[in-house]
């Protein structure tokens, strides 16, 4: 392993780790550290593909040597800040009982899965559709060429007499996914598939660090966040996005869960750098996938809707409603501001083609949700939770709050399908369940959540501790 390789993966974990701690204290407890390195590989690798920006066409082989060590600065300046912070106040949940002997076989069982998706990496090429002809289109491309090139729109293409510009079916999609691939796959040499598939597989160790770290820093007992923890790494859907990278739902899927909880912990009166963080994570959105920027207006009026009075708040329950169907309305009718702004998303104005396919459409979400195999049991485990813990929602204002946002979430993607082009996919199963994923560690948190016992959300105990003197 080379110097550059070793570097590409110290970069984005110290400097998102740094981050991390010095937006909200430096670790201290076991759930602290998972946190830490969970939240902190993701929005490492993020800053990592934003670092590359300012570079232009640089040669693909300069990109980890001339960044890596500037990151890597940054991530110790980090770490020195958050050192030297005060600690701030501890948060004591009620006493929790040792984790049962038998629950160390999920663990186990979860180790099982991280080799089997790791051999299908490592041995597999690019296999998704979407992996290579749209996300890894642009990474593949400005490797053999050897620079990093400019796509741009076919007509433009068409235009430029240099020859210097690419052009593809996906030249306006985002560029952050492809530039993490360039990164790794730059620092080791050459295009290998394996290596650019691995970050996937951080990923999902990553996403299970950081949810398993929020949910035991926000009260639910360890045995419990195990089981949670084991019922999110074990769905299927999730692990085929893992052994067959390439897709970019995951890390939407990852970015906004952990926005969710880092949120939630900001309520739950943890500090505001926990709410400084849910927000750098939410506008990490829209560089993933064009849908991010939908995302960041639902994750936004969740976050208005926490800070409104509890009048405000029923208000704006009772008129949610009206202004969907509303808005749905004057866009069928071609009012103007509304109607262009929303074709710009992609809606279609087609009443005929909408009557006729939504039936379909909602019986495929149906479908893929309770009775495919792609998230087993999971639309019950959810159903079963609200059901038997609906007092915890009574208890709790901050996990309301939280299933607002799933619930606006839940709508958005039931629109996206009823309300585009994307029906067709949802229809033929193509589509509903890879872009369900987008919203399940936030639904399945907030599922966890609700088993919390009645001492815990937003009745832990803050202690204080004295601030350090020194570095």
């Amino acid at each position: 392993m080379s110097v550059a390789y070793a570097a590409s993966w110290i970069a984005p974990l110290l400097l998102g780790s740094g981050v991390v701690a010095a937006l909200t204290g430096r670790p201290r407890a076991p759930a602290d550290f998972a946190i830490t390195l969970g939240y902190g590989f993701v929005a490492g690798t993020m800053l990592c593909a934003l670092a590359m920006v300012p570079l232009g066409g640089i040669e693909v082989g300069r990109i980890v040597p001339i960044t890596a060590p500037v990151l890597i600065a940054l991530g110790a300046a980090a770490w020195w800040w958050a050192l030297r912070r005060p600690l701030p106040p501890l948060l004591v949940a009620p006493r929790d009982d040792p984790m049962h002997p038998l629950l160390w076989i999920l663990v186990a069982l979860l180790v099982v899965h991280a080799a089997l998706m790791s051999d299908e990496l490592l041995l597999r090429p690019m296999y998704p559709w979407d992996a290579w002809a749209a996300w890894l289109l642009k990474p593949k491309a400005w490797m053999q060429g050897g620079h990093l090139d400019r796509f741009v729109s076919p007509g433009e293409w068409l235009a430029d007499p240099s020859g210097a510009l690419r052009t593809a079916a996906t030249w306006n999609y985002p560029e952050a996914l492809g530039r993490i691939a360039l990164w790794f796959a730059s620092a080791w040499g050459e295009w290998n598939a394996g290596i650019v598939g691995l970050p996937w597989l951080a990923l999902w160790i990553a996403l299970l660090a950081g949810v398993y770290g929020q949910l035991r820093a926000l009260g639910l007992r360890t045995g419990r966040a195990v089981v949670a923890i084991y019922a999110l790494g074990s769905l299927p859907l999730i692990n085929v996005h893992v052994a067959l990278a390439g897709y970019a739902d995951l890390w939407i899927a990852t970015l906004l869960g952990f926005a969710c909880l880092a949120w939630m912990r900001g309520l739950e009166g943890a500090g505001r750098g926990h709410f400084a963080l849910a927000a750098v994570l939410a506008m990490m959105l829209p560089l993933v996938k064009l849908e991010g920027r939908i995302w960041v207006v639902i994750f936004a009026a969740s976050m208005l809707y926490a800070r409104m009075a509890p009048g405000l708040r029923r208000t704006a329950l009772a008129l949610a409603p009206a202004i969907g169907i509303g808005v749905v309305a004057a866009y069928l009718l071609r009012w103007p501001l509304i109607a262009p702004a929303l074709d710009r998303i992609g809606l279609t104005a087609d009443t005929e083609a909408l009557l006729d396919h939504a039936p379909t459409v909602v019986g495929a979400v149906a479908e893929g949700l309770f009775a495919q195999y792609n998230w087993h049991l999971f639309g019950f485990a959810v159903a079963l939770a609200l059901v038997v813990r609906r007092s915890s929602l009574r208890r709790s204002p901050s996990l309301r709050v939280l299933g607002v946002f799933v619930l606006l979430g839940s709508a958005f993607l039931l629109a996206l399908f009823m309300l585009t082009p994307a029906g067709k996919w949802a229809e033929s199963y193509t589509a509903v369940n890879r872009l369900g994923l987008q919203i399940v560690p936030a639904m399945l948190a907030f599922a966890a959540l609700l088993w919390r016992e009645p001492a815990s959300g937003g009745e832990l105990v803050c202690v204080a501790e004295a601030a350090p003197t020194g570095s």
